[in-house]
């Protein structure tokens, strides 16, 4: 079998608390982007109505500066989880979640870091580069150990890479993965078919990996007391009509589910 696999990541690794990386993996990748698309065209012109509403009342306010900073900024309309709690979108991303659970085949793996943890290793913290590449390689191998005959696809989030790096990201993920598929009896590297990174905005899987993977960051922070009264106004209900797809009265704690789609949450240290 072949998959498609989405990664995304969440938190800054050298400042925030928790750090998590999600892992979407697809095997009927033009139906769930087809279901998808469809959802979220309705949201996007509910969103762009919204901006030129606030683009005449700024008019009619005498605010040109303002409109003309939004006009000159470059605005992507993406189904994010940052962008969770806007009544109105409420019900498409309730749709994200209902077509992740449609499909049995699905599967979503969150990876998360504490760095408070007392069992975190700090002395291994390399820079972000080589530590955002190595926590994806890990994920991705953790997978293909839960299905080491299948084919995968890698397509991950596009970010800057630094100058003084010789290999670009597909190949910095690749060749982390090659060394811990080699560490790892039965599985084998030749199974990862392909690696490409994308902008998230333009790829409606990597969205709802972003959605996901936003709903367990914010439960860790949830647990911990990290949220504001207004985010969890914000994001609750979202987060709560996942756990209730799972069955689990948390997302920030180690898990698998599988009643649906596959729904699995460990905690790296």
């Amino acid at each position: 079998m072949r998959n498609f696999c989405f990664t995304d990541s969440s938190g800054i690794l050298r400042s925030d608390r928790f750090f998590g990386t999600g892992l979407l993996v697809v095997k009927n990748v033009g139906d769930l982007g087809d279901k998808l698309y469809k959802n979220s065209q309705p949201a996007k012109a509910l969103a762009k109505e919204g901006k030129n509403r606030q683009i005449e009342q700024l008019l009619a306010a005498g605010n040109k500066d303002e409109v003309i900073r939004m006009l000159r900024g470059n605005y992507r309309f993406e189904m994010k989880f940052d962008n969770v709690g806007n009544p109105a979108l409420a019900p498409y991303y309730d749709g994200m979640v209902d077509i992740f659970f449609s499909d049995s085949d699905n599967r979503f793996s969150a990876m998360v870091v504490d760095r408070q943890n007392p069992r975190f290793d700090h002395g291994g913290m390399e820079d972000s580069w080589e530590t955002y590449t190595k926590y994806i390689a890990m994920l991705v191998v953790r997978e293909m150990s839960h299905m080491p005959d299948d084919e995968i696809c890698l397509v991950v989030d596009e970010i800057t890479k630094p100058r003084t790096k010789a290999l670009s990201l597909e190949d910095a993920i690749l060749s982390k993965i090659r060394e811990e598929t080699a560490t790892v009896e039965g599985l084998d590297f030749d199974k990862v078919f392909g690696a490409l990174t994308i902008e998230s905005h333009s790829n409606l899987p990597m969205q709802l990996c972003d959605v996901l993977m936003g709903a367990v960051m914010y439960e860790y922070k949830k647990k911990n007391g990290l949220n504001s009264v207004r985010t969890e106004a914000r994001k609750e209900p979202l987060v709560r009509k996942i756990r209730a797809a799972l069955g689990e009265p948390t997302l920030a704690k180690e898990f698998t589910a599988n009643s649906t789609a596959y729904f699995n949450v460990f905690e790296c240290v």
